[in-house]
């Protein structure tokens, strides 16, 4: 469940898993329970960016695997 904060539907839900995750990591509440928010997180990112590019054009699709590759070797 989400806090009922007002929000932009078009803000998308990662901002609020990404607090939920930071969150876990700060309160020291364990190594799974930070995986597990880092997988909500995660997914939930991966859901932002899928719908945000249901209707992008090419350019913006093409920018946008730059960007994701860039931050994929970042990781690594």
């Amino acid at each position: 469940t989400y806090p009922s904060e007002i929000r932009d539907f078009r803000e998308g839900r990662s901002g609020m898993m990404r607090r939920t995750y930071m969150e876990s990591k700060e309160l020291h509440q364990g190594k799974e329970k930070k995986i597990q928010e880092l997988e909500d997180y995660v997914r939930e990112l991966g859901e932002d960016i899928t719908e945000m590019i249901q209707d992008a054009s090419p350019e913006e699709k093409q920018i946008l695997a730059q960007k994701l590759s860039t931050l994929a070797d970042k990781v690594q």
